[in-house]
């Protein structure tokens, strides 16, 4: 019996020292990934906060650019709207004109 249990023994001893092993990788591997996870948060809080700046960057422009619309491109725009505006005068009043044609077949 004495020797079994020295088998016993050492079995045990094997197995808790190849789970202190695993417990040893498996807690510096929770440190990586914790230190990857840190480096990750400020990363992307960096990215978060150019993403704000870049932001109000585009609405800054895009203002500046409405501001600076001057009479020429006003006029360009008034007439391409005219322009569009007579075409469809000019649609509708076509339609007008078949729809008067079917009702008087």
């Amino acid at each position: 019996m004495i020797e079994a249990d020295e088998i016993a023994i050492k079995n045990f001893e094997s197995k808790l020292n190849r789970l202190m092993e695993g417990y040893t990788r498996l807690a510096e591997e929770n440190a990586a990934l914790r230190k990857q996870l840190t480096q990750q948060s400020v990363q992307f809080e960096k990215a978060r906060e150019q993403y704000v700046l870049l932001q109000k960057s585009y609405s800054d422009l895009k203002l500046a650019k409405i501001i600076s619309i001057d009479d020429t491109e006003i006029g360009i725009t008034k007439k391409r709207l005219l322009k569009l505006v007579r075409e469809v005068d000019k649609c509708i009043a076509l339609l007008n004109a078949s729809e008067q044609q079917a009702h008087e077949l």
